[in-house]
This record gives C-alpha cells, structure tokens and sequence, in this order.
C-alpha cells in the first residue's frame, strides 16, 4: 500500500496522468539584450519619479511644445514651399540653358574638327614647300655653283693662287718693225693657256672671252685698254711645270724664237701667290639665248617651225 501509493503520487495524480506545466516567466523568454534596456529605462523613469515625490512635485506632467519650436517647424515648412516654387519655375529656364550649352559644344565641337582639319592641311603645305624648297635650295646651289666656274673660266671673277709671272719689253733701240705686237703676246697667252695655265693677266688686264689682245697703230689694247710695255704676263698654275710645258707647247716655241729673233727682254720667275682681277663687263646687246628667238620666244633645235 505504501508502495504504490508513492509510486501513485510520483506519478502525478490516479492512473498515473501528468499535470499541465506551468507558462514560462517573461523575464525568461525575452531576449537579454532587450530585457537589459527595458529594465535600465524603468529603473531611470522610477529614479526620476521619486526624486520628483521627494521635490513635492507631481510624479509626471505631460511636456507641452513650445511656441518657438511651432514658429520654427511653421518656418521651415513655408521656406520649403518656396523652395520647392522656385524650383518648378526655374526648371524650363535650367533645360533651356541646358539645350543652349549643349548647341554650344556641338557647335565648338565642329568648328574645332574645322580647325584641326585646317591645321593638318597646312602642315602638309608647309612639308610640300619644305621639300621643294630643300630642291630648289639644291638646284640653286649647283647653279651658283657652275655660275662661280663659268666666271672663272670666261676671266670675269677674281683668282688668285701660285704660277709664274714672265716680264717682256722691247730691245732697246728697236724699230717700229721689231717693237712688240699684239699678234705676239697672243701668241705667249696662247702657249701658256696651252701648258695648263688657269688664268692670265696682261699688265692686270684679264684675258676673257670678250676681250682680246688688239693693235691701235703701234700702242697694244687688252679689252680695249691701252698697256704700255714692259708687259707683264701673269699666269696661275702649277709653277713647277708650267714654265716647261710652255717650251714644249707648238705655241711656246713660236714664242720665244721671236724673243730670240727680235731680241726681246725676257724674264719670268715662280710666284707662290697671284691675284688676277676680274675682266670688266660688257653688255651683250646682239646675242641671243641658242633656244630663244630675237622675240623672246623658243626657237631653239627640235622645236616645230
């Protein structure tokens, strides 16, 4: 008996049934976090209610807004009515400006691609110009050039450098038949033109192309100047065979049997250093250009008549 009657109250009540649980506290069930904040704000509004019974005062009173805090939140709302106003009336005149300045860069934009375009044209230009420039800088250079040989070659630019420069007069007491001619110092430039003389001189006359060596009655002319003897001939050239080419030349030889025959007065000496001048100038007034007739017009081998 006293058995199952322990067994019995063990078990929770006849035939062994168990009896409904009790529900769970909240204190349990809430989440700490929370249960901490709830009971930190309830400990502070009880502090503050008590020290507000210890004053005399009442324990709560219902906080009223103030005016200035209406004034300020009234203020506030008209100041963004008049934002907002002002931004619908000012948005046509932002798109427009936007459109404007949109229609300005598009417009910059080409009259740029314009300018670029130009520039790159240019710079072609001025390349093109460089380089024919470059040739006609080339082609002037190789026409100064010839122009500088031409003279030197025809007596009309000034020379200088080594030869031999030869002294011949006439024998004292000598006749109208036995004086120096100028069929005789023609026939001295010849044979020194002819062993290799580069430019020769009579009494500082150049000799040239449109000079020449003339008798006026018994006075000699070069370039139709007057020279008197003694007559010095200046010759460039290689000094150290010019004198000897000169005697083996046909001309040379005929040269100095006259000296020999006539007896001029014949000297001649090497000069490390002449100078010749320039032949004067003369103005062509009948020639006329090969290719070019007397008009001015072409008329020159292989044109059509």
């Amino acid at each position: 008996m006293d058995d199952g009657f322990a067994a019995g109250g063990r078990a929770g009540g006849p035939g062994g049934t168990k009896t409904p649980e009790r529900p769970l506290p909240a204190h349990v069930t809430t989440p700490l976090l929370t249960l901490i904040t709830a009971r930190s704000m309830d400990e502070d509004y009880a502090h503050v209610a008590q020290k507000r019974a210890a004053a005399g005062g009442p324990a709560s009173q219902p906080s009223r807004p103030h005016w200035s805090s209406v004034l300020a939140v009234a203020a506030l709302g008209v100041m963004a009515a008049v934002v907002a106003a002002q931004t619908d009336r000012q948005a046509p005149v932002d798109e427009l400006s936007r459109a404007a300045l949109v229609e300005q860069i598009e417009s910059r934009g080409d009259e740029l691609r314009s300018l670029q375009s130009q520039v790159g044209e240019l710079t072609r230009s001025n390349a093109d110009l460089a380089s024919r420039s470059t040739t006609t800088q080339s082609q002037l250079d190789d026409i100064e050039s010839r122009v500088q040989r031409a003279e030197l070659l025809s007596g009309f630019s000034v020379v200088r450098g080594p030869g031999v420069r030869i002294t011949v007069d006439n024998s004292p007491g000598a006749d109208v038949n036995s004086e120096i001619r100028d069929e005789d110092l023609a026939i001295l430039v010849d044979g020194l033109f002819e062993a290799g003389a580069e430019a020769v001189a009579i009494n500082d006359q150049r000799i040239n192309v449109l000079g020449g060596i003339r008798n006026t009655n018994r006075a000699v002319h070069v370039n139709g100047r007057p020279v008197n003897a003694p007559y010095v001939v200046s010759a460039i050239g290689d000094p150290r065979t010019l004198q000897a080419r000169l005697l083996e030349s046909s001309q040379g030889q005929e040269w100095f049997a006259l000296v020999n025959g006539l007896e001029f007065v014949y000297s001649s000496e090497n000069v490390d250093d002449i100078r010749l001048p320039a032949a004067p100038e003369r103005v062509l007034r009948d020639v006329i250009e090969l290719n070019a007739d007397p008009d001015g017009g072409p008329d020159g081998e292989g044109s059509a008549p």
